[in-house]
């Protein structure tokens, strides 16, 4: 779930989605080296301090993604939808790849992302669950970040512990790529702030979308085309799009600063996109 503006993202319903990932990563523990965290919440953790002033606001989102290897293990650790369920998540009856749990009325969402070539959309069967297909897991999995992290789970414990985090180079791919197929203001958000404040530099977090492309990424033909067609210009979806999640829809009326802040954040947009796309094709 996703909203189109920053001010719509009620703090705690964010901490809820944190609370989300430590409780589910907490309680998979055995099927760790086939789990990462992809989605909204990676930011959080690739781009240092959050208590350091930066020019947008901070990461937010409302619920988790969790790629999974298609080859996960048939039953050598035991039953993952029981573990999930013993925590109070239940799979969604639509949406099969999802696992929900309400908390103060608040439905909370877990999905499950597997790769599985040649497909591009649907489901797959992993292990005993359902998972959502989408190109570039596979590449998250692979070069995933290892974080160490504490936090409060959704019981009211504090966890420590060390998690799988996608690296800026498939998260980027993956979040262009939904953003080809989508238009969510939120993911030209999360694709901005992340070149911005990756927590290695802006010069390796281009590299490093760079190498994937090289690599063959299957999120790469999309993420590439994005970039050419959403994000060209000041007033190409993708800039426009970026600034709206962050200051809402454009007024006639609004502020001079207001305006210089729109305006600078859209630069900036097309500014990187045209250093991705330059580093890509060198």
């Amino acid at each position: 779930m996703k909203y189109e503006t920053y001010s719509e993202y009620e703090p705690q319903r964010v901490s809820l989605a944190e609370g989300a990932f430590i409780t589910v990563w907490s309680a998979l523990s055995q099927w760790h080296q086939d789990l990462v965290l992809v989605g909204g919440l990676v930011p959080k953790y690739l781009c240092g301090d959050l208590t350091q002033q930066r020019s947008l606001p901070r990461p937010a989102t409302l619920d988790v993604d969790l790629g999974i290897a298609l080859a996960a293990d048939h039953g050598q650790y035991g039953n993952l939808v029981w573990e999930l369920r013993g925590h109070g998540f239940q799979q969604n009856t639509a949406h099969p790849s999802r696992f929900e749990k309400i908390i103060g009325g608040v439905t909370v969402p877990v999905d499950f992302l597997v790769e599985k070539p040649p497909h591009a959309t649907g489901t797959a069967q992993v292990a005993d669950i359902t998972a959502g297909i989408m190109p570039g897991v596979e590449r998250a999995l692979a070069t995933a970040r290892t974080v160490t992290l504490s936090g409060v789970d959704l019981h009211g414990a504090t966890q420590n512990l060390r998690a799988r985090v996608c690296e800026v180079g498939p998260f980027l791919a993956l979040k262009l790529r939904a953003f080809y197929h989508r238009q969510q203001p939120k993911d030209a958000f999360d694709i901005l702030y992340t070149l911005l404040h990756y927590d290695g530099g802006s010069a390796a977090a281009i590299d490093a979308f760079a190498a994937e492309i090289r690599l063959g990424n299957p999120a790469g033909e999309e993420a590439l085309r994005t970039l050419k067609e959403h994000f060209s210009t000041e007033t190409s979806p993708g800039p426009v799009k970026a600034s709206h999640f962050v200051l809402g829809e454009a007024n006639p009326n609004e502020s001079g600063d207001v305006r210089f802040e729109r305006i600078s954040l859209r630069q900036d947009m097309v500014d990187a996109a045209s250093q991705l796309l330059r580093a890509a094709s060198a």
